[in-house]
């Protein structure tokens, strides 16, 4: 465990092909495989935007050699291409795994004002997450991403609510 503030949010993809449908246990499995204690992520976004739970965040987690203390890592299933094959990571993310990455970075930076969005290639020497992150989040932040939809969100209903998205039965 760690008090370390949270310096950075760090996103990689999972260097797998798009097609395989992962998730937090997949990867949980092939990282103790690895000789890990647990999967390496904080959390997990599979295809369809599901975010799933990995370590704690006040788990030190193992996703960023030299810096994962004051981090926390967001893994996207995905980041290969079956044509391409294994040793050109891109940027495949469906749009469902966007927003729920601008979702989770959004909620994340209200509880750690000041971390740094980053890509696991900003601080080692790697392709992942096969995308400029800094300039992503830019983009994202400021409203000018124009490949992420966001899906409608709806109303909470309550017993009193009253309109068209409440339904009798």
């Amino acid at each position: 465990m760690t008090n370390a503030p949270v310096r950075y949010i760090v996103l990689h993809y999972s260097a797998s092909y798009a097609d395989l449908d992962l998730g937090v246990e997949d990867i949980r499995r092939m990282h103790l495989d690895r000789g890990f204690s647990d999967v390496g992520y904080h959390y997990i976004i599979k295809r369809d935007g599901t975010v799933q739970k990995g370590r704690a965040d006040s788990i030190v987690g193992a996703h960023v050699a030299g810096h994962n203390t004051g981090s926390l890592g967001i893994c996207c299933i995905g980041g290969l291409e079956r044509a391409t094959g294994p040793n050109v990571g891109v940027d495949n993310r469906t749009d469902a795994q966007k927003a729920a990455t601008i979702r989770l970075v959004r909620d994340l930076l209200a509880t750690h004002p000041g971390a740094q969005v980053v890509g696991h290639r900003d601080l080692g020497p790697t392709q992942c997450p096969g995308f400029d992150v800094r300039s992503w989040w830019a983009s994202v932040d400021t409203g000018s991403a124009s490949t992420v939809t966001t899906p409608e969100i709806p109303p909470t209903i309550r017993r009193s609510s009253r309109g068209q998205h409440v339904m009798t039965a």
